[in-house]
């Protein structure tokens, strides 16, 4: 079988270990007991594949040790625990010369001895960092502080008028607790003395805004005006606002605002590489990513006759082998969060059912990649920015970008896009042409592919790039010329995952979803979850009883991931950092397996028939109206006429029910003498009576409704 890092191994005796290093060449793999706080140890994949065969070790499916959590809901104190440990593991790694040498134990030791000179913790700490980030799959949440296993995270605490913290020695002065708006006034008075170029001190800034917010202007016996504290035992102390400072600050911001953009570029940005850099250890060590408009315009799935524009193709190429490891086809524009996103979900995540949407059924090996790389390399648009950085980290990845305006740095990349370009144009229609003359026909008006029909388009032509496009250009090393490997994507990664050294990172679907799928927020309502005018349910929403207190307690709101190429799905996050995924109901077929955009387009032209539609109600109603008054008329002037006027109104009064009880009966001599005219035609037919044992979640799918 295949071995990949991060793999699950378990033996008989329940034992269970985790694949963290494997070097092709030599076979030699390090492991780590997933249940010891033991370093990493040596074992031969022959070991493995035979206590595979005798049924003593087996591949564990489902992977319970990774920590799936969501960013915004970690606190300031977790994250600096966890970037801190962060920093301290990058630095040992830093420190080999080849990824292996940290397995070994004298090159390890050496590495540690350096780490505890230049952060000053103990050797223990670091042992322990480590093995966390193996055991945790090597990503930055692996690193994460075990607060979440105690305390009452979530439950209010009690409020008094106490001092929170230690008493002051002198047992006079009580202090004051730092609320909301003393905070407020941190924040401000940070912005208005320290972020600046004045380069106040803390401490200066401190007493400036002691002075702007605690002080009340008085007159003095000479009649001057001078500032007074207004209540010396409640205002916060100095270090109050240094603990809040190191909360609060910006480390970018602050370098920026006191030195300069030119002065943090020049000495604290992030270290960019080369487009190929270390592209030769195999598959999976570096991809790149770009974006480009496409030259075609296309028409809209609602209606043919609308067109839409260009679309966006993102692309992800692995640099070693030239292979197309992922697509977004949108018409989101350039660089946003969600069309970059989708892109590397789509690289990280089986391709089977994507290209299932779109009617094509893969070949076995065909496009089978699903693996997380270990760096990606960017220009400064498609990963640049502060939610994607963060998004990309979690999952262990480092982010090389590209400098401004230099495309040459993507040279790989670059090339995949006009080979896809040429193996369109001569075969579309409404493809954008250049230099266009005076009386030449308008291009656009010949677009006739939706973005459906032109997704399919492109993933055929990635697969015949990845399996039999022939790279001219491709440099084979000497060792490949003897094994005479084609110059064909898909034989140079297959040659590179038996070779080189490069190793495939796996991690879970979820987890790579729950990072990398772009968020919103919906609504629980007693109808379903809704989100874009659209209901999903459960079993889960069901059993936990969602619907039903959400009709009782009113609705609330929910953060939710989502696809935005199929919206058929929505998933949410449960209180143990479960992903649940939310399906659709049926009564919404129509929205099935469609994108954001499409179904945003379809909403539009709905609301466009109904706003026709209303059109022809408002006038039809004036009809109405104009017939409602002549019946009324007609009987107002033959009531009239019919009136006696002798009658008194006691008399008129008397006797409405015995008048009810004879027009019933005339009406019923009426009904029955049509009856015998034209008799009912009774056809036996009775409707089915409803299963009482119908599964709930089937009803409220076809229903949208568990009333």
């Amino acid at each position: 079988m295949e071995i990949a890092e991060n793999m699950l191994f378990q033996y008989s005796n329940e034992k269970t270990i985790r694949i963290i290093y494997f070097n092709r060449v030599s076979s030699i793999i390090y492991a780590i007991d997933m249940g010891r706080n033991r370093w990493p140890y040596l074992i031969h994949i022959e070991s493995i594949n035979s206590l595979l065969d005798s049924g003593e070790l087996k591949t564990l499916s489902e992977d319970p040790y990774f920590l799936s959590v969501v960013s915004d809901d970690l606190s300031n104190a977790e994250i600096e625990r966890r970037d801190r440990a962060w920093e301290i593991v990058n630095f040992v790694i830093a420190q080999m010369e080849r990824d292996e040498l940290i397995y070994i134990t004298k090159y390890r030791e050496q590495a540690i001895k350096k780490a505890i000179d230049v952060y000053s913790v103990n050797y223990s700490t670091i042992k322990n960092y480590l093995i966390k980030y193996w055991k945790g799959g090597k990503i930055r949440q692996a690193l994460l502080p075990a607060f979440r296993l105690c305390g009452a995270k979530g439950k209010e605490k009690k409020k008094s008028s106490k001092k929170r913290g230690r008493p002051n020695k002198d047992g006079v002065k009580t202090g004051v607790n730092v609320d909301d708006t003393i905070k407020k006034y941190f924040q401000v008075g940070l912005n208005r003395y320290y972020y600046n170029q004045r380069q106040n001190s803390l401490k200066t800034t401190y007493e400036l805004i002691i002075k702007d917010f605690f002080t009340e202007s008085r007159t003095d016996y000479e009649g001057h005006t001078v500032p007074v504290i207004k209540d010396i035992d409640q205002i916060p102390t100095y270090p109050q606002f240094l603990y809040w400072y190191k909360k609060l600050n910006d480390p970018k911001k602050e370098l920026i605002k006191r030195e300069g953009t030119r002065h943090y570029f020049q000495n604290y940005r992030t270290i960019i590489g080369t487009s190929t850099q270390d592209a030769g250890f195999g598959p999976g060590t570096l991809w790149q990513i770009d974006a480009t408009q496409f030259d075609i315009y296309l028409v809209s799935s609602v209606n043919r006759n609308l067109i839409v524009g260009r679309p966006t193709l993102i692309c992800c190429i692995d640099s070693y082998s030239r292979k197309i490891v992922g697509i977004n086809v949108t018409y989101e524009p350039f660089n946003s969060y969600t069309g970059v996103m989708m892109a590397l979900v789509n690289s990280m995540t089986p391709k089977e059912n994507f290209c299932l949407q779109y009617g094509i059924t893969l070949d076995k090996g065909e496009w089978d990649v699903a693996c997380v790389p270990q760096r990606i390399f960017a220009d400064r648009g498609e990963l640049n920015g502060k939610q994607i950085e963060e998004a990309i980290a979690s999952l262990g990845i480092s982010i090389q970008n590209a400098p401004a305006y230099r495309a040459d740095y993507k040279g790989i990349i670059e090339q995949a896009f006009a080979q896809l370009n040429l193996k369109v144009k001569p075969f579309a229609d409404g493809v954008v042409k250049n230099n266009r003359t005076r009386g030449d026909e308008e291009y656009r008006l010949k677009a006739n592919l939706t973005i459906e029909e032109f997704t399919k388009l492109i993933i055929k032509c990635v697969l015949f790039h990845n399996n039999h496009h022939v790279l001219s250009e491709y440099v084979l090393d000497e060792a490949m010329l003897e094994a005479k490997v084609e110059k064909i994507p898909s034989r140079i990664w297959d040659y590179g995952l038996r070779n080189m050294k490069g190793q495939l990172r796996v991690l879970p679907e979820n987890t790579i979803k729950l990072n990398l799928l772009p968020t919103d927020t919906a609504s629980v309502t007693s109808r379903g979850v809704k989100y874009k005018k659209m209901l999903y349910a459960s079993d889960y929403t069901l059993k936990n009883h969602w619907f039903q207190n959400a009709r009782i307690n009113g609705s609330w709101k929910i953060k939710i991931w989502y696809d935005p190429r199929d919206l058929t799905h929505i998933y949410v996050v449960n209180e143990d950092g479960e992903f649940h995924k939310l399906t659709l109901l049926d009564h919404l077929s129509k929205y099935r397996h469609k994108g954001i955009d499409e179904i945003e387009q379809i909403m539009r032209y709905e609301e466009s028939l109904d706003s026709k539609g209303k059109e022809k109600e408002l006038q039809a109603k004036m009809k109405l109206y104009e017939d409602i008054e002549t019946i009324v008329g007609e009987g107002r002037q033959r009531t009239k006429a019919e009136k006696d006027g002798e009658l008194s109104k006691t008399e008129r009064l008397k006797g409405i029910r015995e008048n009810q009880r004879v027009e019933r009966e005339r009406l019923r001599e009426v009904a029955r003498k049509e009856s015998d005219v034209n008799p009912p035609n009774d056809d036996g037919i009775e409707q089915s009576p409803i299963d009482e044992n119908q599964d709930e979640l089937e009803m409220f799918r076809v229903t949208g409704n568990l009333d």
